[in-house]
């Protein structure tokens, strides 16, 4: 017998067209529903909408966070929750994109966040501390990711054949060389030794040691 239709497998075949074509501008309520060889009209009895879309499947990325353990002090535990999040976030397709595009509005992240903002209320940090805090946080993590994510875009450009990019990397390398610009060829190359997530964990490192001064 033919399973129902449901909010969740509407989910998850959104999820499985952006692991086939990570363009979250090109998924749609149609494309969801030929996914699911339904009719379209069927999906808006679950989900009103694209955004009401994209809500659940925020939703459903938060739901599988998993928070870390309290450590030995504050920034040891924000530290296991950056890392946590950090790895949840590569588990789903356009997982940044979905979740700069949507509103907070539900339960699991609502409470993680508040876990969060103890965690630093007691530590001693004031409200405006906190929220400074959990928004660099944020966008350290967003921005990195979304930077990781574009990059590979245009890596599979290059490798597919695209003439003018291979040019641009070329014509960069060769100026860096011609002109002996040692600082940036050093930069380079760090960059292409380091593993992106040891990158991002040193970098977070870097801005928790940082807020020593200010609690």
């Amino acid at each position: 017998m033919e399973e129902k239709l449901s909010k969740e497998k509407i989910v998850q075949a959104a999820f499985q067209l952006l692991r086939e074509n990570p363009e979250l501008e090109k998924l749609s309520m149609r494309k969801v529903a030929q996914k699911l060889n339904i009719q379209a009209p069927a999906i808006y009895w679950h989900v009103e909408n694209k955004q009401a879309l994209l809500q659940s499947m925020a939703e459903e990325i938060e739901n599988h966070f998993v928070a870390p353990k309290p450590k030995e002090n504050w920034k040891e535990t924000i530290y296991a929750y950056m890392e946590n999040y950090y790895e949840l976030y590569q588990q789903y397709p356009c997982a940044i994109e979905i979740e700069i595009q949507t509103i907070p509005s539900y339960p699991s992240r609502l409470r993680n966040l508040d876990a969060i903002l103890g965690i630093l209320n007691e530590a001693g940090f004031s409200i405006e501390l906190s929220y400074m805090t959990i928004t660099s946080l944020q966008h350290l993590l967003f921005g990195m990711l979304m930077d990781s994510s574009e990059e590979k875009k245009l890596y599979n450009k290059v490798m597919a054949g695209d003439d003018y990019l291979k040019k641009q990397i070329i014509l960069m390398k060769q100026y860096v060389q011609e002109h002996e610009l040692k600082n940036i060829s050093e930069s380079i190359q760090y960059r292409q030794k380091e593993k992106q997530k040891d990158f991002f964990m040193k970098t977070l490192r870097v801005f928790l040691n940082g807020l020593d001064t200010f609690v």
